[in-house]
């Protein structure tokens, strides 16, 4: 099996014990990387007020990348699983060799610099999907590989650097044919302000919140879950000596694909609950705490 695990990301992989190699699936946002959350508060509010405030992007700590760098060197796999399409993967993260990425919540799979799974939301479906976001006036960020589109009809400034701001339904659709949407996120509504369209999104569309008032949407059926089974079938690993690290709703669907769940100590309650494992928070480098606890570094 390490033989052919190899062969299917071009890396060799020599476990120190002689044994099959783990393979450990990282969320972004609250897990590899820290965001404080008054931070987010104060900037979401200045955006509420119409301020531009561009997202900006937290630095991953030292001993987390040093961490990921360790576990590969003793021959296992790391592979980032996160919910951000690779348009708006940040550089900290570039910066560290993956063996892979899981990204748009499962939409999109590579793996050893292939492409083994893309998936979007069917054009009809994403206009009419942007059309009750616009009539109900709430601002929704279409997340592509390319790049996002920020539909924002309320006017407000964009959030995310090299994203294009639109404000109406056509002009949304001159921009999204052919752009391959996957998913979206609203930033600051309210559950009273999405109440309007909640049944026609959950009939289409799992809702996760990441916390910091980002709730996201994806096409039911496509998952961080879904994702990691891609990868795990395409390496012909089994579920035995995998993990997976996160703390936001949309990581759940990881814990039944592998073997350990772990959560961050920053996490969502409702995700340590489900946790095999509770590290330690982001802001104190929970997933080296998490890797040297299982004995991967």
């Amino acid at each position: 099996m390490a033989e052919e695990q190899a062969r299917a990301t071009g890396a060799p992989r020599l476990v120190r014990d002689g044994g099959t190699p783990a393979v450990a699936f990282f969320d972004i946002d609250g897990t590899l990387i820290y965001h404080d959350p008054e931070r987010l508060r104060q900037e979401n509010e200045l955006r509420a007020a119409g301020k531009q405030v561009e997202w900006s992007e937290e630095p991953v700590r030292p001993a987390v990348h040093r961490a990921i760098d360790r576990m590969r060197a003793n021959g296992h796999y790391a592979l980032v699983c996160t919910g951000r399409p690779v348009s708006i993967l940040p550089e900290p993260i570039r910066q560290i060799e993956f063996d892979g990425v899981v990204a748009e919540a499962g939409a999109y799979v590579e793996l050893g610099g292939s492409v083994i799974r893309e998936s979007h939301i069917p054009f009809d479906l994403l206009v009419e999907t942007a059309r009750r976001f616009v009539d109900a006036g709430i601002d929704v960020d279409m997340e592509s590989n390319v790049h996002n589109i920020e539909l924002y009809p309320s006017g407000a400034p964009r959030m995310f650097p090299g994203a294009e701001v639109v404000r109406t339904l056509d002009e949304f659709c001159a921009l999204a044919s052919g752009l391959g949407i996957a998913k979206f996120c609203t930033h600051g509504a309210t559950s009273e302000q999405l109440a309007p369209i909640m049944p026609f999104i959950r009939e289409h569309y799992t809702a996760c919140d990441l916390q910091h008032g980002t709730t996201e949407f994806s096409m039911i059926g496509f998952d961080k879950g879904a994702g990691i089974a891609a990868v795990l079938e395409h390496l012909n690993h089994g579920r035995e000596r995998t993990f997976a690290f996160g703390d936001s709703e949309n990581d759940l669907s990881m814990a039944p694909a592998v073997e350990t769940f772990v959560a961050m100590g920053n996490a969502l309650p409702g995700v340590k609950k489900r946790a095999d494992y509770v590290t330690d928070d982001a802001a104190f480098d929970g997933v080296a705490t998490g890797l040297a606890h299982f004995g991967l570094i």
